[in-house]
């Protein structure tokens, strides 16, 4: 019997169960069941054993079954609001990003860097909120200024990747090859001066904005985390995805 596991979606948030194994979970969020939609997918895989009473939990063992031709239940949605506030760190397993024609990239918990170096930054949300932003914050500072209870503005877990602003602002075919970037490149530059000039610690750059930059404007990995504690999951050199990767990069790009 296909073993039954828990995956934490990041795009839209929600907490389902499948018979799927990872790799064909995320094939199956990216193209469908017959290839009819598209759409790149980030997940994390859950362990098998976690409990919530936020969660109705008991149906999964009810209802995600094999169906009546032996074919696996791919998906049984558990929650579609306030689930990444309800999923602890420590149940966290790989994190996978899955292309818009299916291809799977496995990710790795990794130490978290002891210092950045990096004058400024620049932030994609991706979840429970998702806009666009500019810090001086390096990224355990920005989750703990993010995710402070005092603030108005916190939430209690934030996922995020940090962007490379070379990569998007410092080359003319930047804006050739991805021209949905519209004019955001002389706006991330218009709030690293504003940032400089009065002090702030962020600045939004775009509201709304969600997986507008490729991957290949990714710059070091993604970033998971609370007021206690914050996941780090490096992102493969270039070199790397082109040698062991090149279907997933190909396709990134």
């Amino acid at each position: 019997m296909a073993q039954t596991r828990l995956y934490l979606s990041m795009i839209p948030e929600s907490l389902v169960a499948s018979m799927l194994p990872p790799e064909e979970f995320g094939r199956y969020l990216a193209v469908g069941s017959h290839k009819q939609s598209s759409g790149a997918a980030i997940y994390f895989e859950i362990d098998p054993d976690f409990r919530s009473d936020f969660f109705n939990m008991d149906i999964v063992q009810e209802r995600c079954i094999a169906h009546t031709d032996g074919s696996p239940k791919r998906s049984l949605y558990l929650g579609i609001y306030r689930v990444l506030e309800h999923i602890p760190l420590e149940a966290l397993g790989k994190l996978y990003l899955t292309t818009r024609d299916g291809q799977v990239l496995a990710l790795n918990q990794g130490d978290l860097p002891t210092e950045f170096s990096d004058g400024h930054y620049l932030y994609d949300e991706i979840c429970p909120v998702h806009p666009l932003i500019a810090s001086n914050l390096d990224p355990s500072a920005f989750t703990q200024f993010v995710t402070n209870p005092g603030s108005p503005l916190c939430v209690p877990k934030i996922f995020f990747s940090q962007l490379d602003p070379a990569a998007i602002i410092g080359s003319d075919r930047t804006a050739e090859a991805a021209p949905a970037l519209h004019n955001l490149p002389e706006r991330i530059k218009e709030c690293f001066r504003e940032l400089d000039a009065v002090g702030k610690p962020t600045k939004t750059v775009d509201r709304t904005r969600q997986l507008t930059f490729r991957w290949n404007h990714t710059k070091n990995g993604y970033f998971i985390g609370d007021p206690e504690r914050l996941l780090y999951y490096p992102f493969p050199s270039k070199d790397t995805l082109e040698r062991d990767h090149y279907k997933w990069w190909r396709s990134a790009l």
